[in-house]
């Protein structure tokens, strides 16, 4: 249903945070509507949706101030059955903990705006309001709040699904992005760019006097825009990217489960196995082609494994621990085998972090390196060491921190060196044979 929101107005002001007016003072149905409405709020728009032979929504905006009124339809009162979406969600926010209250809070997530599926680019744009840009050419344009937009859309997108108003995803994140936010992205024209529609000058109250006096005389003073639409960039890997995060980031504050209501799938079920025998030991790798040597470690010492392909997504790892668990796994062990440089290193930290969060429900997570030079023959380490400089600042203060604590390549001068090692270098026979004395040592008295 097309809902009428508030959004910016004729007369120049910014729409309000939406007023609910109190239950029953629009308590009407059928004939009684039009009357109600000009004894509550004369001249209004509306627009009126049948639930059913007893249940009518009523959405009302009052022009010019940003005030949305609505009165909840009756119900069977069960979640999911005869409930909308809105509804679904003021009974799901109702059992929020503390924590998932402050986790709504801290990102700005919006529950007093209606249906983003059925919004205006206009009306996206208000609510949804980001950072003042200053482009190359000295004038400034509105951005979107991308994080807060697509936070707000996966919440309203999940109580969709609890109202049965929209399918589960049944497919992985990337499913989610082609039926669901990339088409909300392209059809609003939002997704090269970032930047809105131009300024005016009634809306730059983040200026001084001076700031605005000086851009205004640039422009001659010919008329009020003094901003124009900015270009932007191509930005969709960025903004699958933030999706991504913000699904991540509901799942571990325990909002829901990508397994539950979206329904979404392992994408990399043939990447993981639980071990037959002791389960919660368990050999971790970056590298999907040394999985064939997971395998073969896992089958000799019956125990589980992992190769994630990069940094493991928590998509994954739900199924991947729901497997453990299942298996009376309580405290993991794991072995990481990853690229000698400071990125291969931060993802075998990052997969014990994730293991450990308290949505897996395990009890404790350790994680041994086992990667150092001690892996690589001294000939093969100066003919394929990796220079690690050529990278980009971020990167580089990565490099220096990993550097600080003692790791990369000694030179022929004795003085270590921003180099790394690709882990597909390693010898097989010491990396065999490091396996299997971590192994060894953890595993001791256990059967």
């Amino acid at each position: 249903m097309a809902g009428v929101h508030g959004g910016t107005h004729g007369d120049g002001e910014g729409a309000q945070a939406p007023e609910l007016y109190p239950a029953g003072v629009h308590d009407v149905i059928g004939d009684d509507v039009d009357d109600a409405l000009e004894e509550v709020a004369p001249g209004v728009a509306r627009d009126f949706k049948l639930l059913g032979d007893e249940v009518r929504e009523c959405f009302l905006c009052v022009p010019h101030k940003g005030i949305v009124l609505w009165k909840e339809g009756k119900s069977s009162g069960k979640e999911g059955e005869g409930m909308g979406w809105q509804q679904e969600q003021q009974a799901f926010l109702k059992k929020l903990t503390d924590e998932q209250k402050m986790f709504m809070e801290d990102n700005k997530i919006r529950t007093d705006v209606g249906d983003i599926r059925q919004m205006t680019t206009e009306e996206i744009r208000e609510y949804f309001r980001g950072r003042k840009k200053k482009k190359p050419d000295g004038k400034y344009v509105w951005t979107i709040n991308d994080t807060q937009l697509l936070y707000t859309f996966i919440l309203q997108s999940f109580c969709k699904i609890r109202a049965k108003e929209l399918a589960g995803v049944k497919g992985n994140l990337r499913s989610f992005w082609y039926r669901d936010t990339g088409p909300l992205y392209k059809h609003h024209d939002i997704i090269e760019s970032d930047e809105g529609p131009a300024l005016y000058w009634e809306d730059l109250g983040f200026l001084s006097s001076g700031e605005f006096q000086e851009m205004f005389s640039k422009r001659g003073g010919e008329d009020f825009r003094i901003l124009d639409r900015g270009e932007g960039v191509k930005r969709e890997l960025y903004i699958q990217n933030q999706m991504g995060c913000c699904f991540d980031e509901f799942v571990k504050a325990g909002f829901f489960r990508f397994q539950s209501e979206f329904e979404f799938k392992d994408p990399r079920p043939d990447f993981h196995l639980v071990g037959r025998k002791m389960p919660r030991f368990l050999l971790f790798t970056e590298k999907e082609g040394l999985w064939w040597l997971c395998n073969e470690l896992a089958d000799e010492l019956q125990i589980s494994a992992m190769a994630s392909q990069g940094e493991p997504g928590l998509l994954t790892l739900e199924y991947y621990a729901d497997d453990l668990r299942a298996r009376g796994v309580k405290n993991i062990e794991v072995c990481a085998f990853t690229d000698y440089d400071p990125w291969g290193f931060n993802i075998a930290d990052q997969a014990g972090i994730k293991f450990a969060l308290p949505v897996f429900g395990f009890k404790s997570v350790n994680v041994t390196h086992i990667t150092s030079l001690s892996l690589f023959r001294p000939e093969v380490i100066e003919y394929a060491k990796r220079d690690l400089t050529k990278v980009s600042d971020t990167k580089m203060k990565q490099v220096n921190d990993w550097m600080a604590a003692g790791y990369g390549i000694a030179g022929p001068d004795g003085v270590r060196e921003a180099y790394g090692m690709h882990i597909d270098l390693a010898d097989l026979g010491l990396l065999k044979k490091t396996i299997r004395d971590w192994f060894k040592k953890v595993s001791k008295g256990e059967k």
